[in-house]
């Protein structure tokens, strides 16, 4: 095998990621699910769904327990007097950084912004990519 047969074959093979897993949360209350005495587990795209809620709910920086790459620092935009195009940019921006350090993820895309200045409501819509397929993902904040 000579440098470039190896060198193509390191670089094409794709680490295989395990199938990702996560406990199912009631959205309203943040509690764990639960089938009897035991955790409701999602795995594929719906696993991932809880994950970005999570992760678009959590301040970066904020909890000792997480990463300094898990979270977002969505709370900096709310409320400025940005102009509104350079509010979105940003807000696109801090999503996508904030989703795309999980391997698992591949893109987000197809944002749409809603914000309410008279009470600092955001409401965003946009498609994850994923390894397991596309998602439609609803936020407000």
């Amino acid at each position: 095998m000579d440098f470039e047969e190896l060198f193509l074959s390191q670089n094409t093979e794709k680490e295989e990621l395990p199938l990702f897993t996560e406990y199912a949360i009631d959205l309203d209350t943040l509690e764990p699910l639960k089938n009897g005495d035991r955790l409701v587990e999602l795995n594929g795209n719906e696993a991932l769904k809880v994950w970005i809620f999570k992760a678009l709910k959590t301040k970066r920086n904020f909890y000792e327990i997480h990463s300094d790459s898990y979270g977002n620092d969505l709370d900096v935009h709310i409320g400025t007097v940005y102009q509104e195009s350079i509010k979105k940019a940003l807000i696109i921006s801090e999503i996508k950084d904030c989703l795309l350090v999980n391997p698992y993820i591949l893109d987000c895309y197809n944002f749409e912004l809603n914000y309410n200045n008279d009470d600092n409501n955001l409401k965003v819509s946009f498609n994850v990519s994923t390894v397991y397929g596309e998602s439609e993902v609803l936020y407000s904040e």
